[in-house]
């Protein structure tokens, strides 16, 4: 099993690329999208199953890391697949993918992942350069696009607000390419993968008791892939709730297309190859024991 590399933007891209070629029997690699600064937004599709699930990381740049171990995942799935091999004795992925596959999307913002890696002088379009630089903040710290707009809190949710002049919901380039894809394909859920915190969030929704209800036993299956905590966020306006759940990807989905979404938070600190491969398996397991609890 591989390990994750600082990869270019460049190389992620034809990484998952590459895959597709690979293993064209079963994979099928799709733009959804691109950024204000005319980078491309990858997806690979995994399996035959006639429904979906996206594994969707990288909003942010400082979550490029989890942008690399996203693809990796990904290439290991199609690998395993071919191999007809199963993880953990338990999960057969080849019988999973096929009932329903998974659509890995593992870097939604691409300039801030360049941004994070190479510098301000990564993007091309002169004015959007000259507009980040003049904000001061050092690129290891910077969470938004080409912009200066932060995509994972710009959905258009039943609490979404603007907070800035010229922010509106789905202003973004990043969130209306997910928000396009997530109404062509529907899906049977949405797992967000974060690099911080050790815990798996789920929304309880306002469609009804039996919704909610699944929602959280879906997220209790989740629990088993990883030694953390369960975290429930509304997807009410309160106000002790405005600020961890307004326009973000989880509730959006939720509300517009009626199925749980999770946000999933796994560090990733440690940079040695064995804490890199402990934690790629862990990463792994979540998709398959989603797919593998829909139907028990």
């Amino acid at each position: 099993m591989k390990t994750a590399q600082e990869k270019t933007y460049e190389e992620l891209y034809y990484s998952l690329w590459e895959l597709a070629q690979r293993y064209s029997g079963f994979t099928q690699f799709r733009v959804i999208g691109k950024s204000h600064d005319e980078r491309m937004i990858p997806m690979l599709e995994i399996g035959h199953g006639d429904s979906c699930i996206f594994c969707v990381g990288g909003f942010s740049g400082t979550d490029g890391k989890m942008s690399d171990m996203l693809t990796l995942a990904a290439a290991e799935y199609c690998k395993t697949y071919e191999c007809r091999w199963m993880i953990q004795d338990l999960y057969e992925v080849q019988k999973l993918l096929d009932r329903t596959r998974i659509c890995m999307i593992p870097v939604v913002n691409p300039d801030g992942y360049e941004i994070f890696y190479g510098g301000y002088n990564a993007i091309r379009n002169p004015i959007f350069r000259q507009m980040l630089k003049m904000q001061d903040v050092p690129c290891d710290e910077f969470v938004c696009n080409a912009r200066g707009m932060d995509p994972v809190l710009n959905f258009p949710t039943s609490c979404c607000t603007r907070k800035k002049i010229h922010q509106q919901p789905a202003s973004e380039n990043e969130t209306k390419a997910l928000i396009r894809i997530f109404q062509e394909y529907g899906g049977r859920g949405l797992l967000v993968f974060c690099s911080y915190g050790k815990k798996v969030v789920y929304y309880r929704q306002d469609q009804g008791f039996t919704n909610s209800q699944r929602c959280y036993r879906l997220a209790r299956h989740l629990m088993k892939c990883a030694d953390g905590r369960l975290e429930r966020l509304s997807s009410g306006c309160g106000a002790h709730m405005r600020n961890r759940s307004t326009g973000r990807p989880e509730q959006y989905y939720g509300e517009a297309i009626r199925q749980p979404a999770f946000r999933i938070e796994i560090p990733l600190g440690e940079d040695t190859k064995e804490a890199e491969k402990k934690t790629l398996r862990e990463l792994m397991l979540f998709p398959l024991e989603y797919i593998y609890s829909l139907v028990q």
